[in-house]
C-alpha cells in the first residue's frame, strides 16, 4: 500500500475543525480531505458509489442513508471501540450487529435565542426543552413586538428544518416501518403551523441556509432562530455581538443525526481507513473538533465542556431524547420529494395539503420502480 488515503467530507464546521486545529497533520498518512458544500454533497457522493471518482472514505449523514448504502454494498462494516460514545449514537451508527460508521458530529435541532429581547418581551426564558406550540408562542410575542426570528428554509434544508413543527400534533411523517404518512390530517396541519410562522420571519428566509441564520443570530437582527448543534460552534465565534446575551434550548419534538465517516466498498487501502477513523472519533480529536462545531459524540467531551461552552448540557438532552427518522431505502430520493413539496407549500406555490398528497404520491412511486 502507498500510505495513502482520500476522504470525500461535507463542509460542516466539525469537518473544518480537523483543518483548523490541524488534526490531520498529526496522522502518519498522505490524506487529501475534499470538502463540497451540502447542496452539492449528496450528488457527488453518490457518483463515487457510482464509480465516476475514487474516495476511500465517505461522510454519511448517520441512520438517513445507513441502510441504504448497506444493502446496496456501497458502504463496508468498520471496526469500532465504544468507550464513552453515546449510546444513542452507538444504536445509530450499528446495523445488523455491525458497526458501519464512524461518528464525526451531531445534527440536532437547537434554539438559539437573545436572552434580554425574551426577558422584555416575553417575560421569561425558556427551559432547556420547549415543544413546537411553546416555540410558536413566543415567535409571534416577538413579532408583535417589532423583532423576527429566522428560519432556515432554502429548498435544501427545509425538510428537516419543518420537521419538529410537523410533529407537533403527536404524528410523524414516517412509521417505525418506513410507511410514508405526510398526508396524515395532523402532519398537514403541522405544516400550515410552520408556514404560518413564517410571518415571524425575513421576508426571504425561503433562501437561507445555515450560513444566513449564522449571521442573523450572531449580529442580534434575530431575536431567536433554530440551528442545527453542528453549527453553534460558529454561531457562538468571536463574531457574535455580546456572546452572553445568547440563550439556548432544544425542542421536545427535535431530530439528530449524527454526520459519521463510512469505509467505501471501492476503498484501497482498508487497514489503513480504519485507523484513520479511529484516530479522527478518538477523545482527543472529539475536544478538538467540537470546539469548532460545537457538537461532540462522546459523554465526556459533553461534561468536561458544560462550563466554557454553554449549550452542550442542553443538547446532551436533545441528543438522547431526539426522535430519529426510520432506516429507509432510497432514503435520499424519498426525502428528496419532501424537501421539494414542503418548499412549495411554504413559498405559496401549493396549499399544505395538497403538497402533502402529491409527497406522498412521488413517494409511493419510487417505492414501486
Amino acid at each position: 500500500m502507498d500510505n495513502k488515503i482520500r476522504v470525500l467530507a461535507v463542509a460542516d464546521p466539525a469537518v473544518m475543525g480537523y483543518i483548523k486545529k490541524g488534526v490531520l497533520k498529526n496522522f502518519d498518512a498522505d490524506i487529501t480531505f475534499d470538502i463540497f458544500p451540502w447542496e452539492k454533497y449528496y450528488s457527488t457522493m453518490m457518483n463515487v458509489f457510482e464509480g465516476d471518482a475514487e474516495y476511500d472514505i465517505v461522510m454519511v449523514a448517520g441512520h438517513l442513508w445507513k441502510r441504504d448504502f448497506i444493502e446496496k454494498g456501497y458502504i463496508l462494516p468498520i471496526e469500532l471501540e465504544e468507550e464513552d460514545i453515546l449510546p444513542i449514537i452507538l444504536k445509530e451508527i450499528k446495523y445488523n450487529d455491525k458497526y458501519y460508521l464512524s461518528p464525526s458530529f451531531c445534527d440536532g435541532h437547537m434554539v438559539v435565542y437573545r436572552k434580554s429581547k425574551l426577558r422584555d418581551i416575553v417575560g421569561y426564558l425558556p427551559k432547556d426543552v420547549i415543544t413546537p406550540d411553546e416555540y410558536i408562542d413566543i415567535a409571534f410575542k416577538l413579532k408583535n413586538a417589532g423583532e423576527k426570528i429566522v428560519m432556515k428554509a432554502h429548498e435544501s434544508e427545509i425538510f428537516t428544518d419543518a420537521l419538529p413543527f410537523l410533529r407537533l400534533n403527536g404524528a410523524d411523517v414516517y412509521s417505525e416501518n418506513g410507511e410514508i404518512l405526510c398526508d396524515d390530517t395532523r402532519i398537514v396541519e403541522g405544516l400550515c403551523e410552520y408556514v404560518h410562522l413564517s410571518q415571524c420571519a425575513f421576508s426571504d428566509t425561503d433562501t437561507y441556509g445555515n450560513d444566513e441564520v449564522c449571521k442573523k443570530l450572531q449580529s442580534g437582527e434575530a431575536a431567536m432562530g433554530i440551528t442545527w448543534s453542528g453549527q453553534l460552534g460558529v454561531v457562538c465565534d468571536e463574531k457574535a455581538k455580546n456572546i452572553d446575551d445568547l440563550g439556548f434550548c432544544t425542542l421536545s419534538t427535535a431530530w439528530n443525526v449524527t454526520w459519521s465517516f463510512a469505509i467505501s466498498s471501492k476503498c484501497k487501502d482498508i487497514e489503513l481507513a480504519n485507523k484513520l477513523l479511529k484516530y479522527l472519533r478518538s477523545p482527543e480529536v472529539d475536544v478538538l473538533a467540537g470546539e469548532v462545531s460545537g457538537a461532540p459524540v462522546r459523554r465526556k467531551s459533553y461534561i468536561s465542556g458544560g462550563e466554557k461552552y454553554p449549550w452542550y448540557l442542553c443538547q446532551l438532552k436533545m441528543i438522547e431524547n431526539a426522535k430519529l427518522l426510520p432506516d429507509l431505502l432510497n432514503a435520499g430520493d424519498k426525502n428528496g420529494v419532501l424537501y421539494d413539496e414542503i418548499h412549495k407549500a411554504f413559498r405559496g406555490e401549493k396549499t399544505a395539503n395538497s403538497a402533502m398528497k402529491e409527497a406522498k404520491i412521488r413517494i409511493k412511486e419510487i417505492e414501486n420502480k
